[in-house]
């Protein structure tokens, strides 16, 4: 019996998700954001009609790869909303530091492709707000209402909280790693997020449930500084 016209093929979405692994590939590669559809076919080994059969423009595509990143995330998003940390402080800084971790395992360069290629395009920019940007400081507000409810963080909307927690890091990110700044002028990231830790939580935390600041370790051969009246 003949296939009614304009049904599909029953692997077609097999074969649509295998050609967008393949894709995923190229697209967060250096030069992926701004490959040509046609170059897009010929990474993927196909000829420009065969992709478009499956993905008909390239902003249809970039939507997809996102949608499927967001799948995968969605374990990693939800652990950061919610995983036992600790204090305010120590949960925070967690929080941070698995952002970062995430950032040199794929989340780097997934963010470069939405933010070079969603500034370009205002409908891949809301697919990469929807599926990737937004998922990331959702996490942020979730953890952030945790520590408002336990008393440690002030009463604040949580959206302007997170935004002031996570969008000062990923800048450093992108300046040391996207920008190539780690080698034209490197940033002492540890550093920065102490920094940047620490001025969050002048701001948000509850005074006397602060958590202390860890002292810091007082090098070799230092002499402390005698003051003298005057």
């Amino acid at each position: 019996m003949p296939r009614p016209k304009g049904s599909r093929n029953q692997d077609h979405e097999e074969t649509r998700r295998s050609i967008l692994r393949a894709l995923q590939r190229r697209l967060l590669s250096p030069g992926g954001a701004t490959a040509s559809f046609r170059e897009l076919a010929a990474s993927a080994g196909l000829n420009p009609a065969t992709l478009r059969h499956y993905f008909k423009t390239r902003e249809e595509l970039l939507q997809a790869v996102f949608a499927a990143l967001r799948e995968v995330g969605e374990r990693f998003i939800a652990e950061g909303a919610t995983a036992d940390k600790g204090d305010a402080r120590a949960s925070l800084r967690w929080f941070l530091e698995y952002f970062q971790e995430g950032w040199s395992r794929g989340l780097g360069p997934m963010h470069t492709l939405g933010l070079t290629a969603g500034l370009l395009d205002p409908s891949v920019g809301a697919s990469y707000l929807n599926q990737v940007l937004d998922p990331t400081l959702q996490s942020a507000e979730a953890r952030i209402a945790l520590h408002v409810a336990k008393g440690e963080l002030a009463p604040c909307d949580v959206r302007h909280a997170a935004l002031q927690l996570v969008s000062p890091f990923m800048f450093a990110l992108l300046h040391q790693h996207g920008l190539e700044g780690a080698r034209c002028r490197p940033l002492g990231l540890a550093g920065f997020l102490d920094d940047h830790l620490e001025w969050f939580l002048r701001s948000h935390a509850v005074q006397g449930a602060r958590p202390a600041k860890p002292l810091a370790v007082k090098k070799q051969g230092a002499r402390p500084v005698r003051r003298t009246r005057t």
